[in-house]
């Protein structure tokens, strides 16, 4: 069994939507703070205190070494950086080869298990269509152990033990004077571009159920691998529309018109807000 792993500190009601959104047809463990602790009512969540982890040296040494230069608040990248590592502990302590990882605000609509995945790990891989944009993310991703140790020693050796990488340091240069940063994407996309570790991109469409399937990046983003533009949208958002038939979702490609079945939405920033009871009840599961 492949568990979804939510790392997620304090409550909000859109993450409440998020768990009954996923937790429909996945079992999830929810690593928070106890104001999240609440959720464990659910039959699909197991909540684990991020005290477990917060306190444990490693983290604590790369919080009081790492360098903020990045265009947010220093709490947001350093949860962003840590995210993974206390993940990787959560891993090892249940005994879990592989977990799914899926933001708090992304949610999963079918069963994860059966799914078709080309590797034995799987993100979100965009294309390169700017210098320096290097993005591959786990807002929604298939991650084992061997992933996570490989991101461990890069960041503790870039962080903590100062040997150079011209990888990361040519994109901190470059944003210095560019919009962007250097994040965790930095260092999966480095990891995939650099062949560390096999790597499937769930930004490929790939049959499941006998539907065309797709993972997607943003609710308020119609990018796809083909082009930045590739889905059609209403609103600034993806026009997702429903097949009540096999009880799912899906986009338009602009490209072909084609259907492609969506695996989750990822209603980042400001679209959090359409992650509520509504969507909860419209969407099919």
């Amino acid at each position: 069994m492949i568990p979804i792993v939510i790392v997620h500190e304090d409550y909000n009601n859109f993450l409440k939507s998020s768990i009954e959104i996923t937790g429909k047809n996945n079992k999830i463990y929810l690593i928070g703070n106890e104001s999240v602790k609440q959720l464990d009512s659910h039959p699909s969540v197991t909540y684990i205190d991020i005290k477990k982890y917060s306190k444990l040296e490693s983290l604590k040494q790369f919080q009081n070494e790492f360098v903020h230069e990045g265009d947010k608040d220093r709490r947001t990248y350093m949860f962003w950086f840590l995210r993974l590592l206390i993940m990787h502990e959560f891993a090892k302590d249940y005994g879990f080869e592989s977990f799914f990882s899926s933001d708090s605000d992304n949610v999963i609509l079918n069963d994860i298990n059966k799914f078709t995945f080309m590797q034995k790990n799987a993100l979100l891989i965009a294309n390169e269509w700017e210098p320096f944009n290097y993005s591959a993310s786990i807002h929604a991703g298939l991650l084992n152990l061997e992933f996570c140790k490989i991101y461990e020693q890069l960041l503790f050796e870039f962080y903590l033990n100062n040997i150079e990488n011209s990888f990361f340091s040519k994109k901190i240069e470059f944003h210095k004077s560019n919009p962007g940063s250097f994040c965790d994407m930095t260092i999966y996309y480095h990891m995939y571009k650099e062949g560390l570790i096999e790597i499937d991109n769930l930004m490929e469409p790939r049959q499941f159920q006998n539907l065309n399937y797709v993972f997607t990046s943003s609710y308020a983003s119609p990018e796809g691998l083909e082009s930045k533009n590739q889905y059609r949208t209403r609103f600034n958002r993806l026009l997702i529309k429903k097949d009540n038939i096999n009880n799912s979702n899906y986009i338009l490609n602009r490209n072909n018109n084609k259907k492609e079945y969506i695996m989750n939405i990822h209603f980042q920033g400001k679209q959090k807000k359409f992650l509520n009871q509504k969507m909860v009840r419209w969407l099919n599961l």
